[in-house]
C-alpha cells in the first residue's frame, strides 16, 4: 500500500521533477557500477602486480627500470636485481649515483652512453656487471617506453656467470685436446674394398693391442673382435658401411682396448677414395685417443650439474632428470617430495653456519639413504630439497617411503661434541595424478608443505586434489 502511494505520489510530481529524479537516481546507480568496477580493478591490478613481482624476484638477477641518457638513473629495482647485486638501493645511490651505466663495466656501460635511446632501442648482449662480490657476466635485454616524454629502458637480468665460466674451462679443454693431437702420434688406417683388409700404421701397437693387419675384416665380421668394445662394435662396422654404400665422410667416438687391456676413448676419422670414375676404392682416416678430453668433459658436465656443498643434482638439473623421466615414462607414476628443515635459521643462529652446512650434507646423505640410486635427489635452496622417488605404484608402499623418509630426517645430527635435533616438513605431489609437469608437481607439493607447516611442521602431508586442499596422512 505505501508502495503504491509513493509511486501515485511520485507520478503526480511535475515532469521536470520527475526527470531529475530519475536522472540522479540513474547517476547514482552508474556511479556505484563505476566504483565497484574501479575497485575489482584494483584489486586484480594489485593481484598481477604481486605476482609479477613474485616473477622478477625469481629471476637470477632482476628486472631494472632506468632513465635512458647521462648515467641511466634508476627508477626501479627487483628484490631480485638488489640480491644479485648484493647492494641494497641505498647503496646503489651512494656507491653509484643511482645510475645504472655505472654499474657496468667498460666497454659495456660506453654501449649505453653512446647508444640513440628512442622508440626503436632494443638490446640482448652479454655483459660484465659490478656486485658485492666483485664482476659477473649477465644477459641484459630489454627495450625503450616512452613516459611523460622521456625514455624508460626496461631491461630483465639474467646471471650467467656460471655458465661463462663453465664454457671457457671448456673451451681451454678443447684447445689443449687440439696441442695434444698436434703432438701425438695418430693412428692412420687404410682399407682397401677388394682385399677387403684393414691396414693399421705401424704405431698402433704403441698404443693398442689387436693386429696391425685384419684381412677379412668385414666378410670375417672382424670388425666384432675385442679390440674394439662390444657395445661399439656394430657402429664401428656402421661407419664402414657409410664408407663404402654412401660414400660419406665419418667422424664418430668409440672405445678402443689399450695395451692395458682397457677401453680407452678414440675418434675416428674416415673418408672414401675415389676412383677417375667415381667407384670407391679404398677408404684411409686416423685414430686419434681422445680419452682424457672426454674424461675431462664428463667431469666438468658432472660439476656443472651438481651442488657443490652436498654433491646432490643442482635446481636446473633436478628439474631436467625430472621431467625427462616423466617423459620417458608416462606410463608409470612416481612421488615429488618438496623438504624444507624446521627453523634451520635458528640452527644457523645457535651453532654456526659450519654446524648449519653440516646438517645440509646430511640431510642429503640421509635422503639418498632413503632412496634408490635411480631415484632423483636434488637441492633448489638453502635448507630446500626436492626428491623424486621412481615407479612407486601401491599406496602403502607410497605412505611407507613418505614414513621413512620423515623418520630419517628426524634423526640428530652430531657436530663438535654437539648434539643438534632437526626435524623436517614435507610435501608430497604424485606423478601423473597430480601433474604431469615439473612446475604442477611442485605447486602441488608446496601446498601440502604449507599445510605441514601451518599444522606445526614436523610431518608429511599428501596433495589432495579432490578439494584443492591437502589431508594429513
Amino acid at each position: 500500500m505505501v508502495g503504491k502511494f509513493f509511486a501515485a505520489g511520485f507520478l503526480d510530481l511535475p515532469k521536470p521533477v520527475i526527470v531529475t529524479i530519475t536522472l540522479s537516481v540513474l547517476a547514482v546507480v552508474m556511479l556505484g557500477v563505476f566504483v565497484f568496477y574501479m575497485w575489482s580493478n584494483q584489486e586484480r591490478s594489485a593481484e598481477i602486480a604481486r605476482e609479477v613481482q613474485h616473477i622478477t624476484n625469481e629471476i637470477g638477477a632482476g628486472i631494472v627500470d632506468f632513465i635512458g641518457g647521462n648515467d641511466g638513473y634508476i627508477t626501479y629495482g627487483s628484490k631480485g636485481f638488489y640480491t644479485f647485486l648484493g647492494f641494497s638501493p641505498e647503496e646503489v645511490k651512494e656507491k653509484y649515483s643511482n645510475g645504472f651505466y655505472n654499474l657496468l663495466e667498460d666497454p659495456y656501460s660506453d654501449l649505453f652512453r653512446k647508444a640513440k635511446i628512442d622508440a626503436s632501442f632494443k638490446i640482448k648482449e652479454e655483459m660484465k656487471i659490478q656486485t658485492k662480490w666483485g664482476s659477473k657476466w649477465v644477459i641484459i635485454s630489454g627495450n625503450a617506453v616512452q613516459r611523460k616524454k622521456v625514455y624508460t629502458v626496461s631491461v630483465v637480468i639474467v646471471d650467467i656467470t656460471n655458465e661463462k665460466l663453465l664454457n671457457e674451462q671448456v673451451a681451454v679443454q678443447e684447445e689443449r685436446y687440439r696441442l695434444v693431437t698436434e703432438l701425438s702420434n695418430d693412428v692412420i688406417f687404410d682399407y682397401v674394398l677388394e682385399d677387403d683388409q684393414l691396414i693399421m700404421s705401424e704405431n698402433y701397437s704403441n698404443f693398442y693391442s689387436g693386429n696391425t693387419v685384419i684381412p677379412d675384416f668385414i666378410r670375417g665380421q672382424h670388425w666384432n673382435d675385442p679390440f674394439v668394445s662390444q657395445d661399439d662394435s656394430e657402429k664401428f662396422a656402421e661407419l664402414f658401411r657409410i664408407l663404402i654404400s654412401k660414400g660419406e665422410n665419418v667422424d664418430e667416438q668409440l672405445r678402443i682396448k689399450n695395451l692395458n687391456n682397457t677401453y680407452v676413448w678414440c675418434r675416428m676419422i674416415g673418408m672414401p677414395v675415389k676412383d677417375q670414375e667415381g667407384h670407391i676404392k679404398e677408404v684411409i682416416g686416423k685414430i686419434i685417443n681422445i680419452d682424457l678430453h672426454k674424461k675431462e668433459l664428463a667431469r666438468l658436465e658432472t660439476k656443472a650439474m651438481r651442488d657443490p656443498l652436498t654433491g646432490a643434482l643442482n635446481k636446473e638439473y633436478t628439474k631436467v632428470f625430472i621431467e625427462r623421466y616423466m617423459e620417458e615414462n608416462p606410463d608409470k607414476n612416481g612421488m615429488l617430495f618438496v623438504v624444507d628443515i624446521d627453523k634451520f635459521k635458528e640452527v644457523n643462529d645457535n651453532y654456526g653456519h659450519l654446524a648449519g652446512d653440516n646438517i645440509i650434507i646430511e640431510v642429503v646423505k640421509a635422503i639418498q639413504k632413503s632412496f634408490r640410486s635411480s631415484d632423483i635427489v636434488g637441492r633448489i635452496g638453502g635448507d630446500e630439497f626436492v626428491v623424486f622417488a621412481c615407479n612407486v605404484q601401491k599406496k602403502e608402499d607410497q605412505i611407507k617411503q613418505a614414513q621413512k623418509l620423515h623418520g630419517v630426517l628426524r634423526l640428530p645430527v652430531e657436530f663438535n661434541g654437539q648434539v643438534i635435533k632437526k626435524s623436517a616438513s614435507i610435501g608430497v605431489a604424485m606423478f601423473p595424478d597430480h601433474g604431469t609437469s615439473y612446475e604442477r608437481l611442485v605447486e602441488c607439493a608446496d601446498k601440502a608443505l604449507y599445510a605441514v607447516k601451518g599444522g606445526g611442521r614436523d610431518a608429511f602431508i599428501i596433495y589432495d586434489e579432490s578439494f584443492e586442499r591437502v589431508k594429513r596422512e
